[in-house]
C-alpha cells in the first residue's frame, strides 16, 4: 500500500501541475470578481498540496502502523454513506421551497446528529454556526442570490 500511494500521490501531482498549467491562460480576476481561471488554479494548488503531503506521508509512514489502520478502516459504514446521499438528495429536492439558510441548518444538524452522532447541545451550536457562516460567505462577501423560502430570508 506504501508503493500505491507513493504512486498516486505523484500521478496527483502531475495533475495538479496540468491543471495549474491549463489555468494560465485563463483570466484570473480580481478577489471580488474572480475570472474563469481562478478555481482551477487555485484548486490545482491545493490539489498539488495534497499529493504532497500523501506521497510524504506514506514515505515516512511505518509499514505496521498502516497496516492496523488498514484494517480499521475495512470496516466501512454502509448505512452512513446512503443516510448522508438521502440527507443530500433531500437537501437539493427542498432549496427551493424551503430557502438557503433554512436547508443549510437542516442538512448539517441531520449530518451532526445521524450521520456521527453529537448531543443536541452540539448538533445545535454548530448546525447554526455553519448556517450563519454559509449565509455570509455567498449572501454578503460573494454577493449571491440564494433561494429564499417562505419566511424572506
Amino acid at each position: 500500500m506504501k508503493k500505491a500511494d507513493q504512486w498516486s500521490g505523484l500521478f496527483l501531482l502531475l495533475l495538479s501541475f496540468g491543471i495549474i498549467w491549463g489555468s494560465l491562460d485563463l483570466p484570473y480576476g480580481t478577489i471580488r470578481d474572480p475570472g474563469p481561471g481562478f478555481l482551477p488554479r487555485w484548486l490545482g494548488v491545493i490539489l498539488g498540496a495534497m499529493s504532497l503531503a500523501l506521497i510524504l506521508k506514506s514515505t515516512l509512514q511505518r509499514e505496521e502502523a498502516r497496516m492496523i489502520r488498514d484494517l480499521v478502516s475495512a470496516k466501512v459504514r454502509w448505512k452512513s454513506i446512503f443516510l448522508a446521499l438521502a440527507i443530500l438528495f433531500l437537501f437539493a429536492l427542498l432549496l427551493d421551497s424551503l430557502g438557503f439558510p433554512v436547508m443549510v441548518l437542516l442538512f448539517l444538524a441531520c449530518l451532526f446528529r445521524f450521520i456521527d452522532p453529537q448531543p443536541w447541545k452540539t448538533v445545535i451550536r454548530w448546525a447554526l454556526a455553519g448556517m450563519v457562516g454559509f449565509y455570509l460567505v455567498f449572501e454578503y462577501w460573494l454577493s449571491l442570490r440564494l433561494p429564499k423560502g417562505p419566511w424572506g430570508f
